[in-house]
């Protein structure tokens, strides 16, 4: 009779809030991480383009991702321009999580 070992849990020092493969999805793309970091407060697209630096179809590309992973929410969607984007709740903690990291790997 053979037993197998039990593989050893992962540690971390702090609780992670959100989803490992929102985090993942996240972390593998600085453009994301840009957006999520600039959006502290209510933005439009506009002002997210010139906050990040970023083009505006990047930008475009990467809000409708983020809006898949129900990390941003779009108020006023109806309208062709002046769209306001703002963080949801998982996207709180998304941004919370990311900020452990960086404190605890020292890099982001």
């Amino acid at each position: 009779m053979t037993f197998k070992k039990k593989a050893k849990p992962l540690f971390f020092e702090y609780e992670v809030k959100s989803d490992f493969n929102v985090l993942g999805r996240v972390l593998a793309s600085p453009n994301k991480k840009k957006i999520l970091y600039s959006l502290s407060f209510p933005k439009t697209l506009k002002e997210i383009t010139t906050h990040t630096d970023l083009n505006f179809p990047t930008i475009s590309k990467a809000i409708k991702e983020l809006e898949i992973l129900e990390l941003i929410t779009i108020n006023n969607k109806r309208y062709r321009k002046g769209k306001i984007v703002c963080l949801s709740d998982k996207g709180l903690d998304v941004i919370d999580d990311l900020k452990k990291r960086v404190e605890e790997i020292g890099k982001d």
